[in-house]
């Protein structure tokens, strides 16, 4: 495509965009293993090392504090949960952090006999967590309850359910937090408030294990459960997505006993948003993943089912096209594609360099799964005067036109799934002025 501008052409040459089925390691999303610890304990980080997962992003630090359930959480142990942190953080890791009681299906037996104590504790270990914001993806649990799951626990009424909730939050500032269950979620909201208001989301550690996600949902359609009761499936399932569109969702997939086809198995991850999976559990289940081809034409042909779960938790996205538009104002058209399971839930930057570096206003945020996203941009003043010098690596007058992407807070690069990337930009095209 071709125009004329004071007797010159601008041409522009768009490249055949395809896309990858590379697993990407890209913030906030994929899969992750639990690293245990008891808060008593120093831990061996030199020998924690060699245990990490160098393919993955995340990290889930599970945190016993049963051994103080009666006591003040003293200033060593502490500073032991500060180094465990300081040590994810260390290494690149953003951590799903759960602070629990019990590691042994025995919450009623292991936490604190009073409310104060838990709160207290609350205080004393958000003081440490909030200096490392920036590496804690979640929170899950509010402590109590067998593995921190807030069940088997003497402090499930809705008022004291609320109690833990809002110190908790108070506590851990603008670091996410997430309960067990969409009934658990309600319980602490005000009947018919919906997900989206604060930073409470879910985590789901039953997928597929049963027809109720292994007591994570009801068989009442909510006009008979009501707002504080178990709902079925399907109306859960709504609802656990419009969690997942806030706050990050995800959990493990467990046992065999939910026969779905690997369309309705993907269909539910999309639906619900799963941002993160547990990489070694359940074994079963994720060995059946890897023997199962999934059932689609195209570059995920012949690919297994836990390759293509892999490479789409989390957003996931691909430059489908891009084009030139207008004659008087020119503009440079992108469509934009998120392929994964999730949105996007921290505010990024798309960088478009045309021999310079453009920052352009929208962020992806919004775009949902499966949806195009269409961004057009005029093309900067300077090259629409043909002023522009071009990088010295190209000869004549060509430029070529290149996207990134990449968080904005810390400038974390976002890899979008195109083939044939290029210190991770995705390569739009050849801009050529000729006369």
């Amino acid at each position: 495509m071709s125009f004329m501008k004071k007797k010159r052409q601008i041409r522009f040459e768009a490249a055949k965009l395809t896309e990858s089925t590379t697993y990407l390691h890209n913030p906030s999303c994929g899969w992750y293993r639990i690293y245990p610890f008891a808060l008593e304990e120093k831990q061996d980080f030199e020998e924690l090392y060699w245990c990490l997962c160098a393919e993955e992003r995340i990290a889930l630090a599970l945190v016993d504090i049963g051994a103080f359930r009666d006591d003040v959480l003293p200033e060593n142990a502490l500073d032991n949960l500060r180094q465990i942190l300081e040590f994810f953080h260390k290494h690149g890791k953003e951590i799903i952090l759960r602070i629990t009681y019990d590691r042994e299906g025995r919450g009623m037996e292991r936490e604190p006999d009073f409310l104060k104590t838990v709160l207290g504790h609350m205080q004393q270990l958000g003081a440490v967590i909030s200096e490392y914001q920036d590496s804690v993806l979640v929170v899950q649990g509010i402590l109590v309850g067998s593995w921190g799951e807030m069940h088997d626990s003497k402090f499930l009424s809705v008022d004291r359910l609320r109690k833990l909730a809002q110190t908790w939050q108070e506590c851990l500032g603008d670091i996410p937090m997430a309960v067990r269950t969409p009934q658990q979620w309600r319980m602490l909201h005000d009947d018919g408030v919906m997900p989206g208001k604060d930073k409470i989301g879910l985590f789901n550690d039953g997928m597929f294990g049963s027809a109720d996600d292994l007591g994570t949902y009801g068989w009442q359609p909510r006009e008979e459960a009501g707002w504080h009761g178990q709902w079925c499936r399907e109306e859960e399932l709504a609802f656990t997505g419009r969690a997942g569109k806030m706050v990050p969702y995800g959990g493990e997939a467990v046992g065999q006993d939910l026969e779905l086809s690997p369309a309705k198995l993907v269909e539910e991850m999309r639906r619900t948003g799963v941002c993160y999976l547990n990489s070694t559990h359940d074994a079963r289940c994720l060995q059946r993943w890897k023997e199962t081809l999934w059932e689609e034409t195209g570059v995920w042909d012949q690919k297994s089912i836990f390759d293509y779960i892999g490479c789409h938790i989390g957003s996931r996205f691909v430059v489908r096209k891009a084009e030139f538009t207008g004659k008087k104002e020119l503009s440079l058209r992108i469509y934009i594609e998120n392929t994964g399971f999730s949105t996007l839930k921290e505010p990024a930057e798309l960088v478009l360099d045309m021999g310079e570096d453009h920052i352009l206003a929208d962020d992806l945020c919004g775009l949902l799964p499966q949806e195009i996203r269409e961004i057009t941009v005029k093309l900067p003043q300077k090259v629409r005067e043909n002023t522009v010098e071009p990088p010295q690596e190209i000869k004549g007058e060509e430029y070529a036109v290149w996207l990134s992407m990449r968080r904005k807070r810390d400038k974390c690069p976002i890899i979008f799934a195109n083939a044939h990337l290029r210190d991770g930009r995705v390569k739009l095209g050849v801009l050529s002025l000729q006369n």
